[in-house]
Formats: C-alpha cells, sequence, structure tokens
C-alpha cells in the first residue's frame, strides 16, 4: 500500500509551502522597509552619474514630473485628510475651518516669494534640509538611540544633499529658483541673484558640516548598539552625497524626492490607522501605499490649477517648466506640510501595520496649531 510514500508527499509539500511563505514574508518586508527602494533609487541614479552624467541633465526634469502623480504630490495633497483625520474633524465646514491656518501660512509663504524672491528661496532650502532629514530620520527609527542620533542623522543627510549640489553646480541648482523668481516678482526690488563662488564655499562648508553630522550620528547609533543601522546610514549618506555631487542638480534633488523622502513619508503614513482609516486598510503594503494616494485626491485638482497658473507665469507647458513649477509650488507649501507632519506620530511598525492603540500612544510634536480640535 503506498500510503507512506503519500503521508511524505504531503509532509513535503507542507515544508515546501511553509519555507515558500517564510521567504515572500522575508522579501517582502524587506521590500515594503524603510531603505530597499529608496537604496534601488538612489544606486541606480548613482550608476547613471557615473557612467553618463549628461544623460542626468536630459533626464532631471522628469522626477518632478513623475512625482506629481506617484508619492511626491500625493503625500502633500494628502494634508488635507491628515490634518481633519489627526484633529477628528467631520464634515466639509468644520475641515475646511480646521484647514484654515494650514492655507494661511502657504499664503504668507506666497507673500514672501513675491515680494523676497530670493531670501525666501534661502530659507526654503533651510527647510529642506531640515524636512528631508527629519523624515529619514524618523522613517529609520534614529530616535530610539536618543536626540543626537536624530538630529544627527537629520541634518546631516539634508546638508548632504542640498549643499552637495550647490557645492558641485551652483548656477545649474540655483536656475530654477532664478527661473522662479523672474516670472513671480518681476516688479520686485528685493530680487536677488546669488553670487556662485560664494555660494560655492557656503555650500563646501556645508558638505563638511553634512559628513561631520553623519559621523556623530553613525557613531551614536553604534554607541547605543545599533552598529548595523549605523553603517547602513553611513552608506546611505555616502549614495546620497555621490549623486548630490556628480548628477545634476534639478536631477539629484528631483531623485531623492520621489524615491527617498516622498516614499518614507507615504510609508509612514500606511502603516498609521489613525491617518488611512477609516474604511479600515487593506491588508497590502502596496493597497495601503494606493490608500495614502487616494487621500490626496480632494486637493489634486486645487493643486493642478495651482500648477497651471505658475506654469502660464513661467512661459510655457513643456517638462522642464512643469519642473521648475512644482518647485515654486513646494516654496509655498512645504512650511505648513512640514508643521503638520510633526503632529504625526512619530513611532510606527517598520514591516506591518500597528494598531490604533499604538499610534495613538505615539508622542505628538508642537504643531498642532495645523490640526487643531474642534
Amino acid at each position: 500500500m503506498p500510503v507512506a510514500p503519500a503521508r511524505a508527499d504531503r509532509q513535503a509539500d507542507r515544508v515546501e509551502a511553509s519555507v515558500l511563505h517564510a521567504v515572500r514574508g522575508v522579501l517582502g518586508r524587506r521590500l515594503s522597509g524603510p531603505r530597499a527602494l529608496p537604496w534601488a533609487v538612489l544606486a541606480g541614479a548613482a550608476v547613471l552619474a557615473a557612467v553618463d552624467p549628461a544623460a542626468t541633465g536630459t533626464l532631471a526634469p522628469w522626477p518632478f514630473v513623475v512625482a506629481l502623480a506617484i508619492f511626491g504630490m500625493p503625500h502633500g495633497a494628502a494634508d488635507w485628510e491628515v490634518s481633519a483625520r489627526l484633529a477628528g474633524r467631520h464634515g466639509f465646514v468644520r475641515r475646511c475651518v480646521g484647514f484654515v491656518p494650514y492655507m494661511a501660512l502657504m499664503l504668507a509663504c506666497t507673500a514672501a516669494l513675491v515680494l523676497a524672491p530670493g531670501p525666501t528661496a534661502v530659507a526654503f532650502l533651510g527647510l529642506t534640509v531640515v524636512h528631508f532629514g527629519m523624515e529619514d530620520a524618523d522613517s529609520l527609527h534614529a530616535a530610539h538611540e536618543g536626540r543626537v542620533s536624530r538630529w544627527s542623522l537629520a541634518v546631516g543627510r539634508g546638508l548632504l544633499l542640498v549643499c552637495g549640489v550647490f557645492a558641485a553646480h551652483p548656477d545649474e541648482a540655483w536656475a530654477p529658483f532664478a527661473e522662479i523668481g523672474k516670472a513671480l516678482a518681476p516688479w520686485s526690488a528685493v530680487r536677488w541673484t546669488i553670487d556662485p563662488p560664494a555660494m560655492r564655499g557656503a555650500a563646501l562648508l556645508g558638505c563638511s558640516a553634512g559628513v561631520a553630522l553623519s559621523l556623530l550620528g553613525a557613531g551614536s547609533r553604534a554607541f547605543h548598539g545599533q552598529r548595523r543601522e549605523a553603517m547602513l546610514d553611513i552608506a546611505e549618506g555616502a549614495l546620497v552625497a555621490f549623486v548630490a555631487l556628480q548628477a545634476d542638480p534639478l536631477f539629484a534633488i528631483g531623485t531623492y524626492f520621489i524615491g527617498v523622502h516622498a516614499f518614507r513619508h507615504c510609508r509612514r503614513m500606511a502603516n498609521m490607522p489613525t491617518i488611512i482609516e477609516p474604511p479600515p486598510a487593506p491588508p497590502g503594503f502596496a493597497r495601503r501605499l494606493v490608500r495614502v494616494h487616494v487621500l490626496g485626491l480632494p486637493l489634486a485638482m486645487p493643486t493642478a490649477l495651482c500648477l497651471a497658473g505658475i506654469c502660464v507665469l513661467l512661459g510655457g507647458f513643456d517638462v522642464r517648466t512643469i519642473a521648475v513649477a512644482s518647485i515654486g509650488f513646494y516654496i509655498v507649501s512645504t512650511l505648513p506640510h512640514h508643521l503638520l507632519g510633526l503632529a504625526l506620530p512619530v513611532e510606527h511598525v517598520p514591516h506591518g501595520y500597528q494598531s490604533s492603540a499604538a499610534a495613538c500612544a505615539a508622542p505628538c510634536n508642537a504643531a498642532t496649531i495645523l490640526a487643531p480640535g474642534d
């Protein structure tokens, strides 16, 4: 009787199924983690920049254009829902009233850009250093090892990127901001143009500070027992610096924006039931990412109208103009977006889906003025 072989076959099938399930689980967790996609994007950009730097100039606007639909613009457009859900506001009127502080800050930034485009652009670059870096630090859990680890990684990473592009290509890096200033404030007596040698000198100092802070943050994480994370932070920082120094500035910033910063922000929200529920969130990570994009749809049309208006002022609708217009929009929207982001729970499960209780228990920072309770 072939009973024993049949039983053995069933056992073998169960073992094979268990192994495949475990492999899929490990790959799924790794691929949905905070480093896999960003490293793939950075590595691809680094290879292209090393092999054919001129190609990064040809492709320079495309990361910003693609980001209008994937990760980039959606992660900011979701702020309408994020603000309402953090404050527990329901109903269109209450949501509109609660969103007034956010819009007021956008209007203030718009006024600053029109009246003093140069200084406003420099302030925006400084905010970008902190905004990009803080998302990296929070997504990579640097706060677990204390403030030194978190803030060294945050500021160091932002300096490597922003100062890197200005140290290597100051004229090209400033060009989009010069176009925005000329288009939005042609009458402004305060319009300001950078002095490239001076900008390069300041950027080189910023790069040096970025390297020092990155090493300090990695050392702090290693001191607290996170040696593997410390080494990964150093490797990632090296990738960021190489792309910033070697690639076209617009390509370097745009690639980092869509593939690292915006993805990590979307990923963090996808793991927060307080943000993506109700309705009950789907179990798959990819489907939760789609849910985050859906949250941004209510602001998609107003944002598109704003971008169209900026494109008209810039003089066209070609790919580069759309990319520059999106940068102009980010200049006026990043400050309220950043402050609202401070109210998001810092803690989240890196490879899964946290409970609502855990999300609510995580500490919120000081920017709750943008998500006030009713």
